[in-house]
């Protein structure tokens, strides 16, 4: 059966960036949508929470990409970097306080010499109900962070994401819960880049937790709960 895409429904695919190739040979990029492994991933990811979850949920996406659905929130914006609605999250965020219940970065906070004054910024941003949604460009492939003052390497980031980003941001101390979890694409079967979920509500965290527990395909690689502080 020829692979389709979770996203369009397209069926035709090209290289991805630099004429790459999936491992398996498959080009990864969907002719139609432009999607890739990582968007198709969290596509797939998100489409096992229950509706109810996302229903009543203001919602706000940096980097425009065809991952989210609007049609899944009560409101759904997006921010694109130096285009429509240009969100710098090098700079104060103008929103209030509580504007948002979901916020969603794909290699995003990476970019930003001060990422934990940006982090800081979206948890303002972000109502008691927040649920934050990060992919980092470092598919967290090692143990401990590594960051700069200026951008290095082939995407000239200022942070290189490992396991230790709980600590980087003090999430614990702000009593987040966190779930990282692989997704594999539908096209490629690859899993490209680990899913990082933050909670302010730890029902939410185990609405997550429980909803990919019980998926064939979702791996959940950390799960911290946080207790709500009483």
């Amino acid at each position: 059966m020829d692979p389709v895409c979770n996203i369009c429904g397209g069926t035709e695919f090209e290289p991805g960036p630099n004429g790459r190739l999936a491992p398996n040979g498959q080009p990864p990029r969907c002719a139609n949508c432009e999607s890739l492994e990582r968007h198709r991933g969290l596509r797939r990811a998100l489409e096992l929470i229950p509706r109810e979850t996302f229903a009543l949920r203001r919602a706000l996406q940096f980097a425009p990409e065809s991952s989210l659905d609007d049609s899944w929130f009560e409101s759904f914006e997006r921010s694109k970097y130096g285009g429509e609605n240009s969100i710098d999250l090098a700079e104060p965020i103008d929103r209030p306080d509580g504007s948002y219940d979901f916020i969603s970065l794909s290699l995003v906070i990476e970019f930003v010499p001060d990422d934990r004054a940006a982090f800081d910024e979206l948890l303002r941003i972000g109502s008691d109900e927040l649920i934050l949604h990060l992919t980092f460009t470092s598919g967290l492939r090692e143990k401990y962070c590594r960051h700069t003052g200026e951008p290095v390497g082939e995407f000239g980031t200022y942070h290189d994401y490992g396991w230790d980003f709980d600590e980087w941001f003090g999430t614990a101390e702000r009593g987040l819960s966190i779930l990282v979890i692989d997704m594999p694409d539908p096209v490629t079967g690859d899993a490209t880049h680990p899913f990082v979920f933050f909670f302010r509500r730890l029902e939410d965290a185990e609405t997550f937790a429980g909803t990919f527990e019980a998926s064939p395909d979702a791996k959940i690689r950390t799960y911290n709960r946080v207790p709500v502080a009483d």
